[in-house]
């Protein structure tokens, strides 16, 4: 829910409560929009005006309140965030792939792909020129104006200037990417870099199987590593900009050697690597997927490997839940995949192992975004805009 502030009159700071209560909620009567802010309805007549006039939204046909009698009552107009407003361009770096999607204010992805499918040359000063090339290849797919670009991308990142600390899997180190970047595209939107983690456990929090949940603690998984993010009455936990680094949690002392210096981290031991390891399996195309098909099918060799790696999960949530003890548990990604392969199983060896988790009575459910991570992105991207919608027409924030 947006936060109500003191009435407010003028037309800055109601147009962009306006405006993210649309973007977050969806089509609303001008009535229920006035209502749910708690705003004079001048001021979002006001507000309104505005953001039609800056392309923002549009105004639809007047629906008659709920309940009024035919022929009597005030219609209201149904607002919307304009399908052709802006877009911002969202871009997931992982360890062996980049994506890009543009998404609208509606949080629909109107382009994705994967310009850098093989990204085995990650130096920095190799990859970010080729990053800052995808950017603008996105951005000349549509005629709607880029309003951001976000990176989310693993690792330590300083959120506020978007420079990057370290990333393990990408063996960087103290790289200014927002800078660099923000020097290399073209497009001249603002650039921003968040935490993959962070940003998708966000999307899915507000959009997806958070929805509801007081506080909600999700793992993502793409493949390589795994991320986690906590969040506690709609405000993400960040800690110096890489707080929760749930991959990194040890289950197994004196384990497997983890490039962040540690043996035995969960990365190591529950991600989709693991899984190839567990079952002898070279990685390939649809490999992991056909691991899940042949422990549904009863082989035993895939059902073992299923299940060692599911316990180093239930391992790791335990460590989670006992600490942050939250209403609910999401798990993204490849860790989807594993625990709907073996749901019974995580489920009660949570239940036995964590005492928070069976007296809380502690949902685990699976994501329910495709594109979680671009969509926390474009969230990030489009946090200028929202704040003081003017930012489009006059391309500065104040």
């Amino acid at each position: 829910m947006v936060a109500i502030h003191a009435p407010d009159t003028g037309d800055g700071p109601a147009a962009g409560r306006v405006l993210t209560l649309l973007h977050r909620r969806g089509p609303l009567t001008r009535a229920a929009v006035t209502a749910e802010l708690g705003l004079a309805a001048s001021a979002v007549g006001t507000a309104l005006n505005e953001l039609t006039a800056l392309g923002l939204v549009r105004i639809g046909e007047p629906l008659r309140a709920s309940g009024a009698p035919t022929g009597r009552g005030r219609p209201s107009p149904v607002v919307e965030v304009s399908p052709e407003g802006p877009v911002a361009v969202a871009v997931q770096l992982s360890a062996d792939r980049v994506t890009v999607g543009l998404v609208g204010l509606d949080r629909k992805l109107s382009h994705i792909g994967q310009p850098i499918p093989d990204i085995s040359d990650t130096d920095p000063a190799t990859l970010i020129p080729a990053l800052a090339d995808a950017i603008s290849d996105a951005a000349r797919q549509t005629d709607r104006r880029c309003a951001g670009v976000c990176i989310a991308m693993p690792g330590f990142i300083r959120e506020p200037d978007g420079f990057v600390r370290s990333t393990l899997h990408l063996g960087w180190n103290d790289v200014p990417l927002a800078q660099q970047l923000r020097g290399m595209s073209s497009i001249g939107a603002p650039v921003a870099v968040g935490r993959a983690a962070t940003l998708a456990v966000l999307a899915e929090f507000r959009y997806g199987a958070g929805r509801g949940a007081a506080s909600m603690l999700a793992l993502n998984c793409n493949r390589v590593g795994v991320g986690g993010g906590f969040i506690d009455t709609g405000v993400p936990f960040t800690g110096g900009g890489h707080a929760l680094e749930a991959g990194h949690i040890i289950v197994e002392p004196g384990g497997l050697p983890c490039p962040c210096g540690a043996r035995g981290c969960l990365e190591m031991y529950a991600d989709a690597r693991a899984l190839l390891r567990a079952a002898g399996r070279r990685d390939h195309d649809d490999t992991v997927a056909e691991i899940f098909d042949d422990a549904a099918a009863g082989n035993p060799a895939a059902r073992q490997a299923v299940r060692l790696t599911a316990a180093h999960l239930v391992t790791g949530l335990t460590s989670l839940v006992n600490t942050l003890a939250p209403e609910r548990v999401v798990l993204m990604g490849f860790l989807a995949d594993l625990y709907r392969a073996d749901q019974d199983f995580v489920r009660n060896g949570l239940m036995t192992s964590s005492f928070v988790a069976r007296t809380s009575r502690i949902e685990i459910v699976t994501g329910d975004l495709p594109h979680a991570t671009l969509i926390g992105a474009a969230e990030r991207a489009f946090a200028p805009l929202l704040r003081q919608p003017r930012v489009l027409a006059t391309g500065t924030v104040a």
